[in-house]
């Protein structure tokens, strides 16, 4: 974080606290009112204060981050500091658009946060008495386990939508994410599963030889159609069974 002083383009004479977070373009940092929005913070040692329209100054108590969300994505808000008497939470569109990299769009009646490379809208926001307001809500500090899924399935279909893990893995991760399956369906072998599966014994360790030139293999293959070098017609192989030596 820059040491040189704290700016704020927003004041109030109110003593009740507001809740909303303020899109500012001339803050020079994110600002909280309410150290309890700061996810990860540390007390701020520095001397440094927030000069508000006033000319007066405002103590920083702490500094920290923390995370807003919309209805389909999360937005990250660094170097936040804790003001307790400013009473607005102002967000610092520089840092906002640079650490999230989203650009905003700022309309007569509303704004938009979009996404730099897909240009998605991941926000709509109102304007309110000449102000943008974010979004009021913070996410839970505890999120609830949720598994998106498109149909019921039977028990043994889970398995199959899950990439085939074992038996004993797939039938937990049903239990833990409460997975919706229907209650008809019989049990079944998955043909993948024993196919891909299998295990084959393993060879007996113990071998009928102990050096080489004790057992040979041979074969003889032929006659060949097209005839080989000096007109050869059969072909004869021999492998040494110790050595596997053609």
């Amino acid at each position: 974080m820059s040491t040189f002083d704290f700016t704020a383009n927003c004041a109030a004479s109110s003593q009740q606290k507001n809740h909303k977070w303020l899109v500012d373009s001339a803050t020079s940092h994110n600002m909280t009112t309410d150290l309890s929005n700061l996810m990860i913070n540390s007390e701020y040692d520095g001397t440094d204060e927030v000069v508000i329209g006033d000319g007066s100054g405002l103590s920083v108590s702490h500094i920290g981050s923390l995370s807003l969300k919309s209805s389909n994505h999360v937005f990250h808000l660094r170097d936040t500091i804790c003001v307790p008497t400013i009473h607005k939470n102002l967000i610092y569109v520089h840092h906002f658009t640079k650490h999230n990299n989203v650009y905003i769009e700022f309309h007569p009646t509303y704004f938009l946060v979009k996404d730099r490379i897909t240009r998605a809208i991941l926000l709509k926001g109102k304007c309110e008495e000449g102000v943008y307001p974010f979004s009021e809500h913070l996410p839970s500090t505890k999120k609830n386990i949720v598994a998106y899924v498109h149909e019921r399935t039977t028990p043994d279909g889970w398995p199959k939508r899950l990439g085939h893990p074992l038996s004993k893995l797939a039938h937990h991760l049903i239990h833990a994410f409460s997975l919706p399956t229907t209650k008809n369906g019989h049990s079944s072998l998955c043909t993948s599963c024993s196919q891909n599966k299998a295990h084959r014994q393993t060879f007996s360790t113990h071998g009928l030889t102990n050096t080489t030139i004790e057992l040979i293999y041979t074969d003889v293959w032929g006659p060949s159609h097209d005839l080989g070098i000096n007109g050869l017609k059969y072909y004869v192989i021999f492998v040494d069974h110790y050595t596997k030596y053609i």
